[in-house]
């Protein structure tokens, strides 16, 4: 499937991020970017440990250990060692959603490094790219067309459910 034609390519910083499952069945990972203008871009089927990562980190849960047992994932463990990471966070730019392959379905984020006035781009999980920006306290910014093309299709498979609806 080509994808749809657009002429928007602007920069829409995330203002909150919020990461859930929803709560009507199948019960689908989520995470939520509310965007400066008002809009939101939503990430469905996200990683199940990084929607509890991230509400560990915002501080949403108390115990969000409890999910997987005694044990701990890799993205706890970096919260913890959070104060660590000083010179990763001194590296890290910004994240940016900027890529959809429409062969697969799946968003790409570049997450920028200065290595010292060397700007180093590297394609990462969306996901994994959002959790690394929280933790190091850097911005998230989704393209725009990204955010149009998602409302289109929330549009169009709205408009499917009222058509099965009134038949």
């Amino acid at each position: 499937m080509p994808p749809p034609p657009s002429d928007r390519n602007v920069l829409l910083k995330t203002v909150n991020v919020d990461a859930m499952v929803t709560p009507q069945p199948p019960h689908i990972p989520v995470i939520v970017l509310n965007l400066e203008d008002g809009r939101s871009f939503t990430l469905y089927y996200v990683p199940y440990e990084i929607v509890i990562a991230i509400n560990k980190l915002q501080r949403k849960t108390d115990n969000p250990v409890a999910e997987f047992g005694s044990r701990e994932t890799l993205f706890e463990i970096l919260l913890d060692f959070q104060p660590l990471l000083k010179e990763l966070k001194e590296k890290l730019i910004r994240v940016v959603i900027d890529e959809f392959n429409y062969e697969t379905a799946l968003y790409t984020a570049t997450v920028e490094f200065d290595l010292g006035g060397i700007i180093m781009k590297r394609k990462m999980v969306p996901s994994h790219a959002i959790y690394l920006a929280l933790l190091l306290e850097k911005p998230i910014y989704v393209l725009s067309k990204l955010v149009d093309e998602q409302e289109a299709l929330e549009e169009e498979m709205k408009d499917l459910e009222d058509e099965e609806q009134q038949t």
